[in-house]
């Protein structure tokens, strides 16, 4: 059941997107969804090391220039995040703009700016599920994670000017 917990990012959330130890979340995924052109969702997944709330209202975002989500999310100028992990869930509805159609550290990425406007944390209703959890996110591997590590510290770097 979710619940509305305001217009800003409650710590462990603002916690979990800082990027501050980009290597312990180097594994974790945030689900975007836009709407596309039909009124249907349109999900899909950014690693951590393309997402950093830089204060508690105001995410930025590296997804590729030229992918349906980036075009969506300027068409449209709303976004929702969803943050799945270890006992948290959070959704994240926010207003989206381009900074940038390119970034310096990686060329194929649109630089995209959330302002948050509503956030509401998903958890299971103790009264109806007693002892219910969310055990875990979803994880992706990347083999090339060394690289990915590498480049990823500069997205970040470039993300929070």
């Amino acid at each position: 059941m979710s619940t509305h917990v305001g217009d800003a990012l409650p710590d462990d959330l603002f916690a979990a997107l800082g990027g501050g130890d980009l290597a312990a979340c180097a594994d974790r995924v945030v689900v975007v969804s836009t709407v596309d052109e039909g009124g249907f969702a349109h999900p899909a997944l950014l690693s951590y090391f393309e997402v950093v709330a830089l204060d508690r209202r105001t995410i930025r975002l590296a997804t590729y220039a030229d992918s349906r989500t980036t075009r969506h999310a300027v068409r449209e100028g709303r976004v929702t995040l969803i943050v799945v992990d270890a006992d948290l869930v959070y959704y994240v509805k926010g207003a989206v703009r381009q900074l940038a159609a390119s970034m310096r550290a990686t060329p194929y990425n649109a630089k995209l700016d959330v302002q948050v406007q509503h956030v509401l944390r998903d958890a299971p209703d103790p009264v109806r599920e007693p002892g219910a959890h969310i055990a875990s996110g979803i994880r992706y591997v990347n083999p090339q994670r060394a690289a990915e590590l590498a480049r990823a510290e500069q997205v970040i770097a470039e993300l929070r000017l």
